[in-house]
């Protein structure tokens, strides 16, 4: 929020149509873009929705923008501070679930397939920081299967005794789940507070609960200066 309002009051000095204005924009939409930030894309979806597509990007090819606005559209429904899109899933048991339904005080949405590579090197790791630390902070993991066999899904689960997890997946291609949470590798992990509020992304094992402990001291500070 602070690069937007800064940006934005950056671009308000420049007259339009001139190379500094050219550059100052181009600097803020492809450093927003190529950070490794969280939260950074909601920069990016900013610039892009409210200058390039308002034809301010004068210097940029029909193509170069349709590119520009599709990778914002990929990003806007899953923006840090963003109510999670819902999910309507199927369990193990080929149960019907609602993401929304799940109450936690956190809720860990794993995106994976067994046969990844990463993934199956991930997804243990969680299910360890899991026991270690996260249960004990209120976490409710969520695991996505994206690919592969039902049955090798099922053995991975099995032969890694993820037990506490709830597992899900789409057999009926009807959640639409890769455009809303931008699923394009794995695993895609995603934070969600207790109001399915997503408060971490692109995440990984090592820094899950370093993101709930520094969402936890800005709530107690809040609470602190309402007082």
């Amino acid at each position: 929020d602070s690069v937007i309002k800064e940006g934005e009051w950056l671009l308000s000095q420049i007259p339009k149509k001139t190379e500094l204005y050219k550059y100052t924009l181009f600097w803020l939409t492809l450093n927003a873009q190529q950070s490794k930030i969280m939260g950074m894309d909601k920069v990016f979806v900013h610039f892009v929705m409210n200058h390039h597509m308002k034809g301010d990007a004068f210097w940029m090819s029909p193509d170069e923008l349709t590119k520009y606005y599709e990778e914002a559209l990929r990003k806007s429904p899953n923006l840090v501070g963003s109510v999670a899109p819902e999910l309507v899933l199927k369990d193990t048991a080929d149960n019907v679930h609602r993401l929304s339904d799940f109450k936690a005080k956190y809720t860990l949405l794993v995106f994976w397939e067994p046969t990844c590579g990463h993934c199956m090197q991930e997804v243990p790791r969680i299910d360890s920081v899991y026991h270690a630390d996260l249960k004990a902070k209120g976490v409710r993991l969520i695991g996505i299967r994206t690919d592969d066999p039902v049955e090798t899904w099922k053995d991975f689960i099995k032969k890694h005794k993820l037990s506490e997890w709830t597992h899900l997946y789409d057999p009926d291609r009807t959640s639409n789940y890769q455009s809303k949470y931008d699923v394009r590798t794995t695993p895609s992990i995603y934070l969600l507070d207790e109001n399915k509020i997503i408060i971490g992304k692109r995440l990984d094992y090592s820094n899950i609960a370093t993101v709930i402990d520094i969402t936890e001291r800005k709530k107690a500070q809040q609470t602190s200066s309402k007082k």
